[in-house]
């Protein structure tokens, strides 16, 4: 491990947020996040290294899932294709005619399947070559396996770039929304989904709360602090946006509760389908509403415009 300063101001002057072992894979350690008492910045110190990250990006990881039609359930099925579904309807709200579209952090690449069939043209850029290699060999998609900097699209190349649940995993933040800014043409779109530590779960499941994601989240972002990131970055911030009724997001909670409180699986399962029963979802359907009008739901969705600031030092790794 090693320790680090703030990415966003750089001061090394900072207060516990919460710490504990990676509760989503149910394995030891004791990983601390911290909020900087300068910027607001919320991250992981010290961090693990590269090496010692990958250990906790197995190919069973949740994000590397592959088609939709092999999730357990007719339930997880049917949230897994809403969700799509619903992700896919909000951008192309923002971006209505089809595009030249990256997309950072793509996974096995269902949301680049799904916009090619709105006759968009899409990239993906994965780090992982297991899912990196299924998004290839599934769908025929172009993905390249690395990251957005090894990349090293040249200048004004997407009109669209997203990261859905990416950019709160990167070691470098603000260096990666510079390079998103060099690579989007002018006025192109940025749109991000990552967790809100000001969400209503985050208080209601405490440190067990699956936004922090210890060790993977390296950084955690507030409304305001992710507004002067992009605004350092070279974007002008359109809208930030909250979907609600992400019963997934509530189970994945849930489980690292269970797990947390050391309650065998089996004991916990009675817990974690209660959450998927019908009843559960019309009783809590209140509360994810009002977390969506509020912006205060788990995942925030994030939309702003390439301003292309000429003072930015952009990435050269050729």
């Amino acid at each position: 491990m090693i320790d680090v300063t703030c990415n966003y101001c750089g001061q090394n002057d900072a207060q516990l947020v919460n710490q504990g072992p990676d509760l989503l894979l149910n394995r030891p350690g004791n990983f601390r996040l911290m909020r900087c008492r300068h910027c607001g910045l919320i991250y992981q110190n010290p961090r693990l290294t590269l090496d010692e990250l990958s250990v906790h990006y197995p190919e069973e990881y949740e994000p590397y899932r592959q088609d939709i039609e092999a999730q357990g359930s007719a339930f997880r099925r049917f949230d897994a294709q809403y969700g799509l579904n619903r992700r896919c309807r909000q951008l192309i709200k923002h971006h209505p005619q089809p595009a030249q579209l990256l997309d950072v952090g793509c996974a096995t690449g269902l949301f680049l399947n799904a916009m090619r069939q709105y006759s968009w043209q899409v990239t993906g850029v994965e780090l992982s070559p297991y899912a990196s290699e299924y998004a290839r060999r599934t769908f025929g998609l172009d993905v390249i396996t690395g990251t957005l900097e090894t990349a090293y699209f040249p200048d004004d190349t997407f009109d669209v770039v997203t990261l859905w649940d990416v950019l709160e995993h990167v070691i470098d933040p603000k260096m990666t929304l510079v390079e998103i800014s060099r690579i989007l043409k002018p006025g192109g779109l940025l749109a991000l989904s990552l967790p809100n530590p000001l969400a209503f779960e985050a208080y209601l499941f405490g440190s067990s709360w699956v936004g922090w994601d210890r060790p993977r989240h390296l950084h955690l972002f507030t409304p305001t602090v992710l507004k002067n990131y992009l605004q350092d970055t070279g974007f002008h911030l359109e809208s930030i946006e909250s979907l609600g009724g992400r019963l997934g997001l509530t189970l994945l909670s849930a489980e690292m509760l269970c797990h947390s409180l050391n309650i065998a699986d089996k004991k916990s399962q009675p817990i974690l389908r209660l959450i998927y029963n019908i009843p559960f979802r019309l009783i809590t359907w209140p509360m994810y509403r009002i977390g969506e009008l509020m912006n205060r739901a788990t995942v925030m969705t994030v939309f702003a415009r390439a301003s292309k600031n000429d003072s930015l030092t952009y990435i050269n790794v050729l």
